[in-house]
């Protein structure tokens, strides 16, 4: 059977139009069947059907859990780590979350989770910068296994701080509208997402410029582009207000 895979946009910045693919692509008869390495949609070949998708975040997901969907007539499609669960309907269904309070408790059950990440990450990060700083007249020969290590609790940071942001901001969205915009509330999301990360990108940029590094125009150019597609969705988000 064909298969084929699909790069994940990143669920916590753009739920709805990763789902929207999802349904567009079994429309033309490419099936979602599973989440690869976190990364990546693998879709396998079949009849073109009119289903639509859902995503919904439970830890240890339990059978009264996956009961109640399927009675509403959603079928579990894949499940992540038992953490995020994608499923499926015919189009029509009645969504999962029929109101915006339902969803937002979703959404927040995500932010705490993503908070207590970035937490733990900065006071380890913190505490690796310390040993980072004694190293260099104390333990010079454990520098670079410190060193190593605060690169990946860097990594872990940004994959828990960006992701809530996304919720943090979502969720705000909603309590101030008090009905849930998903497209507006998507683009002002990834607004403030690109503004961050293109600033993030252009402070490197600047350091390293300052410093003569050659990764310098690399940086500042990724922080531009990051920046203009930032303005973009902003204007998305003003048109749809």
């Amino acid at each position: 059977m064909k298969s084929k895979y699909v790069m994940i946009s990143g669920l916590a910045f753009s739920e709805e139009s990763d789902m929207e693919r999802l349904k567009n692509y079994a429309s033309q008869g490419w099936i979602l069947e599973d989440i690869i390495g976190g990364f990546f949609y693998k879709l396998k070949k079949d009849k073109p059907q009119d289903i639509v998708y859902s995503l919904d975040y439970q830890t240890d997901a339990n059978e009264e859990y996956l009961t109640i969907f399927k009675e509403a007539g959603w079928k579990l499609v894949v499940s992540v780590e038992n953490q995020m669960h994608i499923f499926s309907a015919q189009a029509g269904t009645k969504p999962i979350y029929s109101d915006c309070e339902s969803e937002i408790y979703k959404y927040t059950r995500m932010r705490n989770r993503t908070g207590k990440g970035t937490i733990y990450s900065l006071i380890v990060a913190i505490a690796l910068i310390c040993l980072l700083v004694a190293s260099v007249n104390f333990l010079r020969s454990a520098f670079l296994i410190i060193f190593g290590l605060l690169i990946i609790d860097i990594c872990m940071f940004v994959f828990n701080f960006m992701p809530y942001l996304a919720y943090n901001s979502r969720i705000k969205q909603m309590q101030k509208d008090g009905k849930c915009k998903s497209e507006m509330i998507n683009s002002k999301i990834l607004g403030k997402v690109y503004a961050f990360s293109g600033v993030i990108f252009l402070a490197l940029g600047v350091l390293d410029l300052i410093e003569k590094r050659s990764l310098a125009v690399f940086f500042i150019i990724l922080g531009i582009s990051n920046i203009v597609i930032s303005l973009n969705h902003y204007k998305k988000y003003k048109k749809s207000s």
